[in-house]
């Protein structure tokens, strides 16, 4: 790359270089071939060439999986929010890296990127007052069979602007947007003084990250423009006017088991992988052989599954795991 082409650190101004030169879309098959560069000064990552904000809404409602929803699912998934010991079972899955579970009854709470909009189901049955921001326009259906107040478009639309939030979450979005910056300088006027804004999103510091290379998941372009580090995301908060509260990492056991398997596929440029589309056996009853086959597969991923949470817990104590939670005020 020359130095005319070279892109500057969103973090901390340096310029940035070439970490992995040919990387595309291996879980969709969304056609294209992609650069990740990274900062020698803060370890800031991006892809390269850069989405625009204009680009999202196609790229979304093409790709991504949101076009025939399970509602039943859906709302299955929504109720354990308030099931017994489901605080537990978060810790242990690794599932409460995210933002929208900092919520308390009273607060009004808006949840930037909301996605499948399970985030806005589980709020509503905690008794919180929330709204919802989200790009891809699949999501209408969603907003519109539960009644909630989605934004179909972007944050920088300003739909909510009369309205201040107690809480402001976003749940690995921010690796998605193409000016993280921006973004961060939008939420602050929604913020509430002595509000609390929480993100989550991938660790490019992880040891997931160090030992997978090129196949390691959450680089998962062209849908994530960013990379941050627990130090580049500071860095760039400060410059939005934030100081980081906490920190800490977070990793799902799903994305650990997504990585083992994915080590050991190499999907080809604009074809999608099986690890990431749901699939269907053939009809009618296993012969015994394969009866048999199939519950020791389950018992080996029941064992499987204790081991990656006792390792992800103990990797998340380092400070090592795949998943940060940030925990920002206004400085």
């Amino acid at each position: 790359m020359s130095v005319s082409e070279q892109h500057t650190c969103i973090a901390c101004g340096d310029s940035m270089h070439v970490f992995i030169d040919r990387i595309w879309d291996d879980r969709y098959g969304c056609p294209g071939v992609y650069t990740i560069e990274r900062c020698s000064s803060c370890g800031q990552m991006a892809t390269a060439p850069p989405l625009r904000e204009q680009d999202l809404p196609a790229l979304y409602s093409t790709y991504y999986p949101r076009r025939q929803v399970d509602f039943d699912s859906l709302e299955q998934e929504a109720t354990l929010v308030t099931a017994p010991f489901s605080k537990l079972k978060r810790w242990l899955n690794g599932t409460d890296n995210q933002g929208h579970y900092f919520a308390r009854p009273g607060q009004k709470v808006l949840d930037v990127g909301s996605g499948s909009c399970l985030s806005l189901l589980e709020l509503r049955k905690m008794g919180i007052d929330a709204w919802g921001i989200e790009a891809d326009p699949n999501v209408r259906t969603i907003a519109d069979r539960y009644d909630l107040r989605v934004h179909i478009g972007s944050i920088h639309d300003r739909p909510f602007e009369d309205e201040m939030f107690d809480l402001i979450v976003l749940n690995q979005v921010i690796e998605h947007v193409p000016e993280p910056l921006a973004l961060l300088e939008c939420v602050k006027e929604n913020l509430a003084p002595d509000g609390k804004f929480v993100l989550s999103f991938p660790n490019a510091g992880s040891w997931a990250r160090a030992l997978s290379g090129a196949r390691w998941i959450n680089w998962h372009v062209p849908y994530h423009q960013h990379h941050f580090n627990k130090h580049s995301f500071e860095l760039l908060a400060k410059r939005a006017g934030f100081r980081v509260v906490k920190a800490r990492t977070i990793t799902p056991n799903l994305w650990t088991l997504l990585q083992i398997k994915a080590l050991s596929e190499q999907p080809e440029e604009g074809q999608p992988s099986s690890s990431w589309s749901s699939s269907h056996g053939r009809a009618g009853r296993p012969g015994f052989l394969q009866r048999i086959k199939n519950a020791l597969r389950r018992r080996l991923q029941k064992v499987l599954s204790i081991a990656v949470a006792a390792l992800n817990r103990l990797v998340d104590a380092l400070g090592q795991g795949d998943s940060l939670l940030v925990e920002l005020r206004r400085n």
